[in-house]
């Protein structure tokens, strides 16, 4: 019996590379799909249940190329983890950086979930927001708290759109990886170990459909 697939969009680094490590230990086939590709061959390497597909999600080239491939392919898993965006003071960042927090953040997001719904094949799909961003204020990450906002907007009215689908939104805390800013101040109110996160958001994952948001739980009592 061939194991389990599982599609994982930002894989390379932060929560995404800890969540394929995570599904390749539990006997799940990921493919891997991020723009670092240094990073995913150094995975491939280390994981032999690993694979991948390089690609930059802020062109539209690669956003196509991604498309015509999960229309091609079947999964039992699809994480949408990818995401980021500029640290400071708004207006003291170039737009092209707050565009591409848009586009990789949520506009190739929207235009996986609009694809999976057209399909209608029924795999299991999780989006990873933020407990933080996209509920709360976020100073000095502005552009990506607005699109993580998006994000959850859309994603939870595609659920209620379709409620047949396991579509769900994963929103965890703040993490300890090398994609939060090393002078981000909520480094010194607690943060996340990332693995453990990547084990929650999995074992979330195998339980039945019928919960369509899961938050950190700490979060949640101060919303």
């Amino acid at each position: 019996m061939n194991p389990p697939r599982t599609l994982i969009l930002g894989a390379s680094r932060g929560l995404g590379r800890a969540l394929a490590i995570e599904a390749t230990v539990n006997l799940s086939a990921v493919v891997g799909v991020s723009r670092k590709e240094n990073l995913l061959q150094a995975m491939a390497a280390e994981q032999p249940l690993f694979t991948f597909l390089v690609a930059d999600f802020a062109k539209t080239e690669d956003q196509n190329r991604v498309l015509e491939y999960l229309r091609a392919q079947r999964f039992d898993k699809i994480f949408l983890v990818a995401g980021g965006g500029p640290y400071g003071l708004f207006h003291q960042r170039a737009m092209r950086d707050h565009l591409w927090a848009w586009e990789t953040s949520f506009v190739f997001h929207a235009k996986v979930l609009h694809l999976l719904a057209s399909l209608r094949r029924g795999e299991q799909t999780i989006v990873v927001g933020s407990s933080v961003a996209e509920d709360k204020p976020d100073p000095h990450a502005a552009s990506y708290c607005a699109a993580k906002h998006a994000l959850k907007g859309l994603t939870l009215s595609l659920r209620a759109e379709n409620p047949d689908w396991d579509l769900r939104l994963f929103s965890p805390g703040y993490m300890d990886t090398d994609l939060l800013p090393k002078n981000a101040a909520v480094r010194n109110e607690g943060i996340h170990n990332v693995s453990q996160v990547a084990e929650d958001l999995w074992r979330w994952s195998l339980t039945p459909p019928g919960e369509a948001h899961k938050m950190d739980p700490q979060l949640q009592e101060n919303l």
